[in-house]
């Protein structure tokens, strides 16, 4: 499969807002996080994110496969706020390769963080797999309890 990552145009915003909806539906019915889930993000917050942030585009073998959002925290430090796939892209090792492609393109970013629910070793793992290193914790609800990651180039 090929990708590529490029800034995102507000003309694909309800396209990647209904793929960001699809991957995190399971999520909002586990966590009952109805204020803070992707799953329940509004069409004008996430132009406001677009906006304000620096926003990615996945395609895949031409498709418009998902979407990253980036904030940068300093020069050299990025934050990973959410990173998405629709289910056909998923479990493809396309997860790996997106990150790689994402340090490639910030050369100078030495510092990335991320968050990731608790629970999901399934994600825990692949961020600790790929170098990052748990740095807290947060507890969103009674239901969700969010793992602070950092990895350090």
């Amino acid at each position: 499969m090929k990708f590529k990552i490029i800034p995102s145009k507000h003309a694909e915003a309800n396209e990647l807002l209904k793929i960001q909806k699809e991957a995190f539906h399971s999520d909002l019915i586990k966590y009952k996080d109805y204020h803070t889930s992707p799953a329940t993000e509004s069409l004008d917050y996430f132009f406001f994110r677009m906006q304000n942030s620096l926003h990615y585009s996945i395609f895949v073998d031409g498709r418009l496969a998902g979407g990253i959002c980036l904030v940068k925290q300093a020069k050299d430090h990025n934050y990973l706020y959410r990173i998405f796939l629709g289910s056909e892209f998923q479990n493809k090792g396309l997860g790996s390769k997106i990150l790689q492609e994402l340090e490639r393109q910030f050369p100078k970013v030495k510092k990335w963080s991320l968050d990731t629910p608790k629970d999901n070793r399934r994600n825990r793992h692949f961020y600790e797999k790929f170098g990052y290193k748990k740095t807290g914790e947060q507890q969103v609800n009674e239901y969700l309890t969010l793992i602070n990651y950092e990895k350090i180039l």
